[in-house]
Order: C-alpha cells, then sequence, then structure tokens
C-alpha cells in the first residue's frame, strides 16, 4: 500500500498473523488488532477480544481505532451458532448458517457501511502469492501433471459448493475433500486410508489440490499452505500439491519449499480459467 493508514487487523489462527503484524507495522500503518480466540503470542498486542455473538461491539471498536482499513488474516473458524448470529447482525433474513462465502460476502458488506475497505494480507506481507508453474526443485511427470490438472479442476467445483478449498485425488479419483476441520484434517484422513491400504498401492499418483472459490474476493480467506501442510502431505503419502497462482498463499515460502523438495513433493501452479 502506497499510504499506510490505521488499520484494523483482525486476527485468526496460523503463523501468518504475526507476520502480517510485525510487516504493517514496518510499513507504517498503525495497527489495532481484533483477535477471534486467544492467542499467547499477541499478549503484548493487548487484542480486542472479538466476539461472534456480539459484532456490533466489534464494529465499536473498528470504530473507536479510527481504523482506515481493514484486514483480516489467519483462519476464521465459527460455529454453527456464531455464523447465524453473525448472518443475523448483517441483516441475511434467512437463519440458518451459512458458509464461508456468504460470510465473506455479509462481512464485506458491513465494512462498506462503515465506508472502510477490506485489503488482502498480501497487500501487507510481500511475496506471499503463488506463482504460475514449477515452484519449487521437483519436477512433476507428464502423469503427475495431468493429475493434477484433474484434482485442479475438481476442487474448483468443490469450491463452487461451498465446500472446503482442499481435496485429494488418486489417479482420476477424488478420495477426499476438505471440511470444517481444515486442510490438516484432510490430511490426517488420507494418512489413514493410506495405512489401512484404501490409497497408495496401485499406479495412480496422490496428489493434492487447493484453491480459491469461483467468485472469491482477494481480501479474504485465501487457500494457504506452510511448512507444515508439506511435513502432513508427506506422512500422507502425497506426490504432488498443485495450487492456485495468484490467489493462495505460500506461508513461510523458502522454508515451505525446501520442505517440499527434501520430500520429494511437487508444487505446482495453475491458474483458474473460469473466474
Amino acid at each position: 500500500m502506497s499510504a499506510p493508514g490505521r488499520l484494523a487487523l483482525v486476527a485468526g489462527s496460523g503463523d501468518l498473523v504475526p507476520q502480517a503484524i510485525a510487516a504493517a507495522r514496518a510499513a507504517g500503518w498503525e495497527v489495532r488488532v481484533l483477535s477471534l480466540r486467544p492467542r499467547a503470542d499477541l499478549a503484548d498486542e493487548n487484542p480486542f477480544p472479538i466476539k461472534v455473538s456480539r459484532p456490533d461491539q466489534v464494529l465499536r471498536e473498528i470504530r473507536k481505532f479510527k481504523a482506515t482499513h481493514v484486514c483480516a488474516v489467519g483462519g476464521m473458524h465459527m460455529s454453527d451458532r456464531e455464523r447465524e448470529t453473525f448472518a443475523e447482525f448483517a441483516g441475511e433474513k434467512d437463519a440458518t448458517a451459512k458458509g464461508d462465502s456468504k460470510l465473506s460476502q455479509l462481512g464485506a458488506a458491513l465494512l462498506k457501511i462503515l465506508g472502510l475497505p477490506f485489503i488482502g494480507v498480501h497487500e501487507i506481507v510481500s511475496d506471499l502469492l503463488a506463482p504460475a508453474g514449477q515452484i519449487g526443485a521437483v519436477t512433476a511427470s507428464d502423469e503427475i501433471a495431468r493429475t493434477a490438472e484433474f484434482a485442479f479442476d475438481a476442487a474448483r467445483k468443490a469450491g463452487a459448493l461451498d465446500l472446503g478449498q482442499a481435496l485429494v485425488v488418486t489417479g482420476g479419483r477424488v478420495i477426499a475433500t476438505e471440511d470444517i476441520g481444515g486442510t490438516d484434517e484432510l490430511l490426517h484422513r488420507c494418512r489413514t486410508y493410506r495405512e489401512r491400504g484404501l490409497i497408495g498401492n496401485g499406479r495412480g499418483h496422490i496428489v493434492m489440490a487447493k484453491t480459491s472459490k469461483p467468485g472469491q474476493p482477494l481480501h479474504v480467506d485465501l487457500p494457504a499452505i506452510g511448512k507444515r501442510t508439506i511435513e502432513l502431505a508427506r506422512e500422507a503419502g502425497i506426490e504432488a500439491i498443485v495450487v492456485e497462482a495468484g490467489r493462495t498463499l505460500l506461508i513461510g515460502r523458502a522454508e515451505l519449499v525446501s520442505a517440499a523438495d527434501a520430500a520429494g513433493i511437487a508444487l505446482i501452479g495453475l491458474t483458474a480459467s473460469n473466474d
């Protein structure tokens, strides 16, 4: 950003949060942290504790800080009751729990009422977005590349249903999709499937894809992978990870790529053609 101002940073889970806070301050932003869940590593920030049951308090704190911009960083996990409460506050007439895409739209609408723009974490922390093509040193075979394209297309279709952002395939078969447990839980399940002999003992390659959902804005809840993703993928027998170029966050990029190279996992960036 060329003209830093006053940034209300909504902190979720994950290692990217403290990195984003430090980068924002280094760039000249005044930062106020609002946290969805208690985090010991943010104690020095005296974060405002977000109660999803009281979104009015969150908006009041943002106004009090005189924020000029808002940025959401890290994993945002909400229960059904919290989703319903937030949707009702935002004026949604249907009281049932909403998916992540709908909640993002409602959150953006609330900030628009306040006259505040969302900015993406990639606008604060440089070199986060995945490039197109081969990312690490491991080159995918032609067969793995074809499997990666299949996985990528399948993940985009799953995203259109507002399911999770990741899934795993073996050859031409989807064997698991991300759910409310997140990517780590998806990879734990795949490791169990492999240990039980359900996957990984045929000619098909095991590939994970992670993409944004069609129409998803760049400013919130972009898919992300990090070193921990690579560690769990290795344990699950995954040979390649395909991500959406320009819309996937590579957290701790140097460490992530080094871990993938050491594990023999190919990292591939593909571009969605229908967004």
